[in-house]
């Protein structure tokens, strides 16, 4: 038997942690350039759909891996928003394998969207312009 001085101690390391805490501060500063030029991927995939439909599916999954992308990246930075609409988008793309021009428009608002939120730096909840933002977009 072990006695409890053989167990390892599992507690976290405030130094660890203090040095885990400071690098995401870091990269905090870092992610609304990356989110920014995701954006403008985004759109730029999003004027290719509605300009070349023969491309349509490498574009599709084009747009899916930036919105999946900045789904992942939205709340670990403070933008649950661009997480919400990132993951919207990607249900509508996944849904709709040739999308429709209903389809398109719904991808539209959902990028001008995350557009908005990045602009306009609505962080966390986005106060009553994120909660409007929310009601418009479902």
């Amino acid at each position: 038997m072990s006695s409890k001085n053989d167990v390892p101690d599992i507690g976290i390391d405030p130094v660890g942690l203090a040095r885990a805490e400071a690098a995401l501060a870091g990269l905090s500063q870092r992610y609304l350039s990356w989110a920014d030029a995701d954006l403008a991927r985004l759109e730029d995939c999003l004027t290719q759909l509605l300009a070349r439909p023969e491309d349509r599916t490498e574009l599709l999954g084009r747009a899916f891996g930036i919105a999946h992308d900045m789904k992942g990246q939205g709340a670990t930075f403070d933008y649950p928003l661009i997480s919400e609409f990132g993951n919207r988008l990607c249900r509508v793309l996944e849904a709709c394998p040739r999308p429709g021009a209903e389809d398109l428009e719904q991808v539209a608002v959902l990028v001008a969207a995350m557009g908005r939120v990045l602009r306009e730096r609505l962080s966390g909840d986005g106060g009553d312009e994120g909660r409007r933002l929310l009601s418009d977009r479902l």
